[in-house]
């Protein structure tokens, strides 16, 4: 199957979905890597791509994947920007229904459930992503908070705090 050029197919319905699933690679736009990155807070997004299989299961609408993005970053200590290099599989589960089965209702929480008949593959593509990246990143070769780093520079951004304290 072809790339899809065209970005991401926002919106699946989910009567495309046939016995045999859907599958699909998409590739975002810069457009569509401009929005993650200002959905998620971070500096940017260079590159999102994805394969993407969709099948049934019983009630159940089982979302496949393996994602890869580089992703552009802030580090927490540094605060110089790198490149964060996302390759990950991963899977989303959807039902339109409450859960039947025992099984259904142990996994109750982590099922998802489909919005008006529909799959919007960007917002689970940018869920994936959230969920994937580095709540606190580092530039490769730093380490140690800001406090410490910033000693090493010869800048201390607490030293004044003693003074403050005493005066109050």
């Amino acid at each position: 199957m072809k790339k899809n050029i065209n970005g991401i197919k926002k919106v699946l319905v989910v009567g495309a979905i046939g016995p045999d699933g859907w599958f699909d690679k998409l590739q975002a736009t810069p457009s569509e890597c401009e929005a993650i990155s200002k959905r998620l807070k971070i500096p940017g997004v260079k590159k999102l791509c994805a394969t993407i299989r969709i099948n049934w299961k019983n009630d159940i609408i089982c979302v496949q994947g393996h994602l890869s993005a580089q992703l552009l970053r802030e580090c927490v200590v540094s605060l110089d920007l790198f490149t964060e290099i996302i390759d990950t599989d991963f899977e989303a589960l959807f039902s339109e229904d409450s859960p039947t089965t025992e099984k259904e209702v142990e996994m109750k929480d982590a099922i998802d459930p489909i919005d008006r008949g529909r799959l919007d593959l960007f917002e689970i593509l940018t869920e994936q992503v959230g969920l994937t990246m580095d709540p606190f990143p580092h530039k490769p070769g730093v380490s140690g908070n800001y406090a410490e780093f910033s000693q090493h520079l010869g800048h201390k951004p607490f030293s004044n705090l003693k003074k403050m304290i005493k005066n109050d």
